[in-house]
């Protein structure tokens, strides 16, 4: 049994190795056309040869593939890309101290903890806010006043003494930004009163004389005259 043919004597009926030019058992010349014994013993082993080479070959593709899954970069100790971070160790990226690129704290380069040129983590600004979210001032390009409830403008105009008398600021444009600012230039005349909103304002006579009226918002005042008299 083997993988060379065996070939089976004519003489003693024996079976030998087909290299042979004699029986070695009888000493008879092999004849060209003498009997072969059947491949029956080499086929069997001829497939157990092929079944162990598959098994081989199964063994070491298995042992292929578990190696490339466990192979891990010689500069990475914690299986996975090399990083160098100070404060955990595994984490991080190199060149940085918390995980980030090459920053501090995991934004991009040249920031502490967000986008670049960022301190907090928003765009080119300081507080981590897009800079159009801070508010624009609104300039005021013009002042009138209007008298109590009418749309006629206050300009020059009698009052006695112990009246209340109130008044309307007509900032242009009306989404101004700055607060409108009253004062008058006789407290013992009359005094005025703002409300919150700075756009009225609340005039009460206490005395005799001619007043100046001023209001002003962002440098553009609108002054007006109240003649205070007794009744």
């Amino acid at each position: 049994m083997g993988l060379i043919p065996q070939t089976k004597c004519g003489r003693c009926d024996r079976t030998y190795s087909s290299l042979r030019s004699r029986c070695p058992y009888c000493g008879a010349h092999r004849h060209k056309k003498g009997k072969r014994t059947t491949d029956t013993d080499n086929a069997t082993w001829k497939i157990i040869i092929g079944i162990l080479l598959i098994v081989v070959l199964i063994a070491a593709v298995i042992v292929i593939l578990v190696t490339c899954a466990n192979d891990t970069d010689p500069n990475d100790t914690a299986g996975g890309d090399s990083y160098n971070n100070s404060t955990d160790g595994v984490v991080g990226r190199p060149g940085d101290s918390a995980g980030g690129s090459t920053d501090s704290i995991g934004g991009g380069p040249d920031d502490s903890s967000g986008s670049p040129d960022d301190s907090t983590g928003g765009g080119t600004d300081s507080t981590g806010g897009d800079s159009s979210d801070v508010p624009v001032p609104v300039i005021a390009t013009s002042i009138t006043v209007r008298k109590g409830n009418s749309r006629a403008e206050a300009t020059d105009f009698v009052l006695y003494v112990g009246d209340t008398y109130n008044v309307t600021a007509v900032v242009t444009p009306s989404n101004a930004t700055s607060i409108p600012t009253w004062s008058c230039d006789k407290a013992d005349a009359m005094t005025v009163i703002p409300d919150e909103t700075g756009m009225k304002a609340t005039l009460t006579v206490t005395g005799t004389g001619t007043v100046n009226v001023t209001v002003t918002v962002d440098n553009l005042d609108y002054t007006f005259v109240v003649r205070c008299r007794k009744k």
